[in-house]
């Protein structure tokens, strides 16, 4: 048996991989309730082993293209579209499927509770996939015993996302975790924001705040944020008219220490990326500290400048060939904020700027062509849980939500929208 590896493969692919040695058989069967196979680097590396996975979805239309695509070819003793076919079930009981594929296939069990023997699987299992390479090294390294619901959730507050709940004494210590948190558009599970939230509301300081929105919400605690930004300029004597988002009237004004400086080193970024909307003001602006001037628009060419600084940031922050996709959804919508400050700017202006505009996004275009042609092949494969990553994932997402009680689900079909477009139909929206 001869077993591939790559000195540049994480431990974690590695042990998903050990289970394929591609010498063996041509079928295989994936008993996988927990969607371990379909991660982006590990269908990469498969497909570039000679493995080809389909979804055991309907067995009729499976056995309609395992028949005509793999099994007539291999019966000719020809490769086929690939040297070798997993039957990927999502589930883990593989003893439902047709006799003739038990027979001739080689079954492969994948489960979180077995990866993850030290911690509780109610809670791995919450856990985005994008995040399980980091906790197997983690639990390789830190974990000496097995750790029941709460010691987990500990385990993944700290190793994961870098919070200590026990050790946010401080507002500015909430509000930095809270900004890193959602400048990188981190998810937290919702078991572990009840178990923040259960630990802060023991702080006096922080009783007030409506903590479950603030961790589990981006959108809300965006909103936040610029209504507290607007307030803390006119705490400053600063007065101006709002740039694109209005007054969120059924939101409290909550007070956030921008001045501190872990929080002052991540709202540039937020004003850059255009997740943060400055404050057009009339005349000087003496009273406002330089660190904070990103956050303002004192003169005409000050958006014009903004933007200047946005593209800066974007190029030095383009996704790689091996960004997942998750890292390109992100960019562009960064990149579309980007563009609808460019849209809103008088022609002079935008004319000043236009080559810019048009060599970074050839730029981007150029190197997502580059990503696409590397990793499409892997999208159909990837999980809908938290949203649909192909349209033909819909209907699979909706069927799911649903399932899990949702009693009214709405699909709304923008055909031909762009990221830039959404941001305008997103800020009239707000309004109401």
């Amino acid at each position: 048996m001869v077993e591939i590896r790559s000195p540049t493969l994480s431990p974690w692919i590695e042990r998903i991989l050990k289970e394929f040695p591609a010498d063996m058989v041509r079928l295989w069967v994936a008993a996988d309730p927990d969607d371990v196979l379909l991660d982006e680097q590990v269908l990469a590396e498969l497909r570039e082993r000679g493995f080809d996975l389909l979804p055991f979805e309907d067995s009729v239309v499976f056995r309609a293209e395992f028949e005509a695509r793999y099994r007539e070819a291999w019966g000719r003793g020809e490769q086929g579209p690939a040297k070798a076919l997993i039957l990927h079930l999502a589930r883990g009981d593989s003893s439902e499927l047709p006799w003739d594929y038990l027979n001739q296939a080689r079954v492969v069990r994948l489960s979180l509770a077995e990866l993850f023997p030290l911690l509780s699987y109610s809670v791995v299992r919450q856990l985005a996939p994008e995040h399980r390479q980091t906790l197997f090294a983690a639990q390789d390294k830190f974990a000496k015993q097995m750790h029941g619901e709460s010691l987990t959730k500990e385990f993944l507050l700290t190793h994961i996302y870098k919070i200590n709940p026990h050790l946010l004494s401080k507002t500015e210590d909430l509000w930095g975790n809270l900004l890193r948190l959602h400048y990188d558009e981190t998810e937290l599970p919702q078991d572990l924001v009840r178990h923040m939230v259960h630990i802060l509301a023991e702080e006096q300081m922080f009783r007030h705040l409506p903590l479950a929105e603030l961790f589990s919400s981006r959108s809300y605690f965006l909103r936040v944020l610029q209504d507290a930004w607007y307030c803390y300029l006119h705490g400053l004597g600063v007065i101006g008219q709002r740039v694109a988002e209005p007054h969120a009237q059924h939101e409290r004004i909550i007070d956030v220490p921008f001045d501190r400086p872990q929080i002052r080193a991540m709202i540039d970024s937020l004003f850059l990326d255009g997740a943060l909307h400055p404050l057009e003001i009339s005349g000087g602006a003496s009273g406002i500290p330089a660190w904070a001037r990103v956050g303002v628009v004192e003169d005409p060419f000050a958006m014009r400048n903004l933007i200047v600084e946005g593209m800066k940031s974007l190029e030095t922050t383009l996704p790689a060939l091996d960004a997942s996709y998750r890292d390109w959804s992100q960019f562009a919508r960064r990149f579309g904020e980007l563009l609808a400050r460019f849209h809103r700017l008088e022609t002079e202006r935008a004319n000043g700027i236009h080559n810019q505009i048009v060599a970074l996004q050839q730029l981007i275009d150029e190197r997502l062509l580059a990503w696409v042609k590397q990793h499409y092949a892997d999208l159909p494969s990837l999980p809908a849980v938290k949203g649909p990553v192909m349209v033909h994932h819909v209907p699979h997402y909706l069927a799911r939500c649903r399932n899990n009680g949702e009693v009214r689900v709405a699909l709304l079909v923008f055909d031909g929208l762009s990221v830039d477009q959404w941001v305008h139909i997103r800020e009239h929206l707000t309004k109401y």
